[in-house]
């Protein structure tokens, strides 16, 4: 009985990438996705909180950035494709859905110095101009407010894609956004200046359209 010879890895690693590649033709066949904010469905959408996070990031004594994450948003948009500086959205946080990795802190976090999470459990963002600074981002001019504290906020956005989810059937459109606060703004005060200021937001939520 002749031997079988092994299969060389590379030929192993080719035809996997094969596969995958032939997979995702497939897919994009049958759930094409849009990468072109233009060709976008307008429309008014619902916020999907499965697919939705900010997460933020401050200086830890000037030795790193550390980081945190707010699971839990609920929002809406209006899509306007024709004239995309009339499109609107909000988005709010639980601020209670809040985690660090350290249990303790997020405990000193949700006090009444800082987040205040019994009196004022949600921040909300409510956008207002919105200037496209190429074809698929935007800058938005808006309002944020945390402990019923309101303060102008500017998001650098950038639309990722949309389509018909596969999953759910429905029409989605997907964004991200950054942008920078300073946390005094809001008076949420406690440990500076030893821990930073200036808190980097970033933003990746999905949209689903309303049925």
């Amino acid at each position: 009985m002749k031997q079988r010879l092994p299969i060389p890895r590379f030929i192993l690693v080719a035809a996997a990438f094969t596969v995958l590649s032939a997979c995702a033709t497939v897919a994009s066949i049958v759930y094409p996705l849009n990468e072109n904010a233009d060709r976008a469905r307008a429309g008014a959408y619902i916020l999907d909180d499965d697919h939705a996070s900010v997460l933020f990031s401050v200086n830890h004594f000037g030795f790193s950035m550390f980081r945190g994450r707010f699971d839990t948003l609920s929002g809406s948009l209006d899509l306007d494709t024709d004239t995309p500086e009339n499109s609107a959205f909000v988005v709010e946080v639980d601020i209670t859905s809040l985690h660090t990795g350290a249990p303790e802190l997020d405990e000193k976090l949700f006090m009444p110095s800082m987040f205040d999470v019994t009196e004022h459990p949600t921040a909300r963002f409510v956008s207002g101009s919105i200037t496209r600074t190429s074809d698929n981002d935007a800058l938005v001019e808006g309002v944020l407010t945390i402990n019923q504290v309101s303060q102008p906020v500017q998001l650098a956005a950038r639309f990722i894609g949309s389509g018909k989810n596969p999953l759910s059937g429905r029409q989605t459109i997907g964004f991200s956004a950054t942008g920078t606060i300073k946390r005094s703004d809001f008076g949420l005060n406690e440990w500076l200046p030893f821990v930073g200021d200036d808190v980097t937001l970033e933003m990746d939520v999905e949209f689903a359209e309303k049925r």
